[in-house]
């Protein structure tokens, strides 16, 4: 198997046969499944509607069947010789029966000629007095309607339910029948007792019986307790329904599910009078048999379109690979330093790919003299760089020289000046890092006003407040000074007022995270209605797309790009621009998150 691998890896020829292969399989495969699917679809959609056909009419045979039985029960308990009889005393035998005799001439004896399947009716009242009466079948000796397993039944006025009875006796033998017991309580004032029937179950047997959908499939009944009332086999009359089936068929009044562990498709209804169900069990696999067919038919089909795909890619993949493994020997050959273009032949795919490796070879030179060039190039830029770095340490020693000079002269204001500037400079042209603790931020900004006080004087007011808290925070380096050095220049206060700059440095929280809010006002004249705007739209353009700002000479504008762009994760990182309420004056704030530098290694923000 790995040498198989190893060839298939080296080999064109066989990816080439692999992969057409496998293409013609899986479309064939596919093809398949989907045919497969829709058959088996189709078939079993179709079983379901001839199964539901059968079922709707089996159902309304049983509620026929069922409603004649409980219609003339319900007649004969209207009677008023039923109301009559239910007053009579237990000893008054003669009252009983001359009223029973009425009963069973007028009611009983019509209703068992006109349903033969009637085995019994039985009358009792609450004074005790009972008469039972068969016309086919004798009851035993000691039969009580209070001692025939019924007291679960008395608690309903109204209950239909089917047991095994063992309360007959034919021809001196007892009997054990499968029966529908129809039981009803009435009631006339202060009277009541109870009218059952016993029903053979036989003809809902042959009506259970017809319930066959192809040679296996058979249909039983249900009641609402999952008990089974009738079946095919008379052996599990009585007994619950498995678990299986009764946790759908409890749930639903009707309908159909698929049982995948016995292969079954599995319909139901509700016989409307007793809350009972018909279930119907049809096998699938008696229907499914052309599916199967289909099935071996495409794995054949699958099978020969594999082998004519094998055949066709090696037939193909030959016509072309050898020029290919001949492009191949001349592309080693240039690996190993040797420069020698190869005609490939033909006109197709292949030969341009060998035109085009011919062309590259006679480039090659050309490269290797401009990457040559290149190189030269960049050894001027670090040159230049190098440069740079000099010139750079030449303008501190001459501020370095100019401070000395003037501590020599005793001339503070240029000394403080020079060393100002100097730390000025230091600061903005070392990039070892791109975020420096805020305390650094604002040494760099004093040193800056500082400078401006010496050039302004009184006509110049600074105050800074900073939450002690935030000075080890992080933040981007060089982002101050260009805000205040813009209210510097653009600030107009009145003539008779120094130009007066606030700044505020606070811990602040939003939405459970900490953040750092910067914020500088002047008591300027503040932002016009157009530039104002003009800003804020510049500012929201900037947040939705960063990569597409235009660097320009405004100072707020570069100094929310850097925001944006470092906290790009943080929609509340930037500058917020407005005009001061109720005062003159500009505005600004820069918020950015609340980040410390790591312990060991690295000072950039976590």
């Amino acid at each position: 198997m790995s040498k198989l691998f190893k060839l298939i890896r080296s080999k064109m020829k066989w990816k080439l046969i692999l992969v057409i292969s496998a293409l013609m399989l899986f479309i064939v495969v596919f093809t398949g499944l989907i045919v497969y699917s829709k058959t088996s679809a189709i078939i079993k959609n179709d079983v379901e509607h001839l199964s539901n056909q059968v079922l709707k009419q089996a159902n309304l045979n049983l509620e026929r069947y069922f409603n004649y039985y409980s219609e003339g029960f319900m007649l004969m308990s209207f009677s008023p010789e039923i109301e009559s009889w239910l007053s009579v005393q237990k000893d008054d035998k003669i009252r009983s029966f001359t009223l029973f005799q009425k009963i069973r001439d007028n009611y009983i004896t019509p209703y068992m000629y006109q349903y033969p399947e009637v085995i019994a009716v039985t009358l009792y009242n609450s004074n005790g007095n009972e008469i039972n009466y068969s016309m086919k079948y004798g009851f035993k000796l000691d039969y009580s309607f209070l001692d025939s397993g019924l007291e679960s039944f008395m608690a309903y006025e109204n209950i239909a339910d089917v047991r095994w009875s063992n309360d007959y006796y034919f021809e001196g033998k007892a009997m054990e029948l499968p029966v529908i017991t129809l039981m009803r309580k009435v009631r006339y004032g202060d009277h009541s007792g109870y009218m059952k029937s016993d029903i053979n179950l036989n003809p809902a047997l042959q009506l259970v019986n017809e319930l066959e959908i192809g040679n296996n499939g058979y249909g039983f009944i249900i009641n609402s307790d999952g008990k089974i009332i009738a079946h095919p086999d008379q052996s599990v009359i009585a007994s619950q329904l498995s678990e299986p089936y009764l946790d759908t068929i409890r749930t639903q009044s009707s309908g159909s599910f698929f049982r995948k562990e016995t292969n079954e498709i599995i319909l139901f209804g509700s016989i409307n009078y007793f809350d009972w169900k018909t279930v119907i069990v049809v096998p699938y696999n008696e229907f499914a048999s052309s599916v199967y067919f289909i099935r071996k038919f495409m794995i054949m089909i699958a099978a020969a379109g594999l082998l004519l795909s094998i055949l066709s890619a090696v037939a193909i993949s030959s016509s072309f690979t050898k020029r290919i493994a001949k492009l191949r020997k001349t592309i080693k050959e240039t690996s190993r330093g040797k420069i020698n273009m190869t005609d490939i032949g033909g006109k197709d795919e292949v030969a341009e790919l060998g035109n085009a490796y011919n062309a590259m070879l006679e480039d090659l030179n050309n490269t290797v003299n401009e990457l040559a060039d290149s190189k030269i190039a960049g050894q001027k830029a670090v040159m230049s760089a190098l440069q740079s770095q000099i010139d750079s340490h030449f303008l501190y020693n001459t501020l370095e020289l100019i401070n000395s000079l003037a501590s020599l002269e005793g001339h503070s204001q240029i000394e403080q000046t020079t060393i100002g500037l100097a730390k000025m400079l230091r600061y903005t042209s070392e990039y070892k890092s791109s975020v420096v603790p805020i305390e650094h931020e604002l040494e760099h900004l004093n040193n800056y006003m500082d400078i401006m006080k010496l050039r302004l004087g009184e006509q110049l007011e600074y105050e800074l407040h900073v939450d002690s808290d935030v000075l080890q925070g992080l933040c981007l380096k060089a982002i101050l000074q260009p805000v205040v050095e813009n209210c510097m220049k653009h600030a107009q206060p009145e003539l008779d007022q120094s130009l007066q700059i606030h700044m505020d440095v606070l811990d602040k929280e939003s939405d459970g995270r900490s953040y750092i809010e910067m914020r500088i006002r002047d008591n300027g004249k503040g932002f016009s209605a157009d530039k104002l705007a003009w800003m804020n739209e510049q500012l929201k353009q900037i947040s939705l797309s960063p990569l597409h700002h235009s660097f320009n000479n405004i100072g707020l504008l570069n100094i929310h790009f850097r925001l944006q762009m470092y906290y790009h994760h943080d929609p509340l990182a930037g500058i917020t621009v407005r005009n001061l309420e109720h005062v003159a004056g500009a505005d600004i704030t820069i918020t950015l998150p609340k980040t410390y530098a790591v312990q060991e290694g690295n000072t950039d923000a976590i």
